[in-house]
């Protein structure tokens, strides 16, 4: 018995003696208090990164947009050509046609009557258009040939005043 009390008062030295050299509450607290610190700002660090990472993704969304645009055949008012995309017999032909494709939503998107009432060789031309150049007048026609799977034809077109 005189073992055990012996025992028991090593084993509560050795235990005070190694509390003795832990760390104090305080220390504790601040180490965990730091090591929370450190996560919130990796954490804040993340976020910052993935903010800047969309921000960059919708400014080159953004510029590609502009170059698109950029790119397209510029409509004219005052331009002297057309792209012809469609002939047609009958006007109704051609106007089903153009309300076809209406959901481009191109400007001038006209049907011209074309030939001569008294032989009966009449055609109704679908045209699109103004252009002040024709390789304006020539890009859309590619885009639109590919598009509806047709030909197309570029046009120098007469302008009157009324038109």
């Amino acid at each position: 018995m005189k073992n055990s009390g012996i025992y028991s008062l090593l084993l509560v030295m050795l235990l005070m003696a190694v509390q003795a050299c832990g760390p104090s509450e305080e220390e504790r607290r601040a180490a965990e208090q730091a090591r929370l610190d450190s996560l919130r700002q990796v954490e804040e660090q993340r976020i910052a990164e993935m903010m800047q990472a969309r921000q960059d993704s919708i400014d080159r969304a953004e510029e590609q947009k502009r170059l698109e645009e950029e790119a397209k055949p510029q409509f004219a008012e005052d331009g002297t050509y057309a792209v012809q995309v469609g002939a047609f017999r009958s006007e109704e032909s051609a106007m089903k046609y153009k309300n076809q494709i209406a959901d481009r939503e191109y400007p001038h998107t006209y049907v011209v009557k074309v030939g001569e009432e008294a032989t009966g060789d009449i055609w109704f031309r679908l045209r699109v258009g103004f252009f002040a150049e024709k390789a304006e007048a020539e890009q859309l026609g590619k885009e639109l040939g590919a598009e509806l799977n047709t030909g197309y034809w570029v046009s120098k077109v007469e302008r009157t005043a009324g038109s």
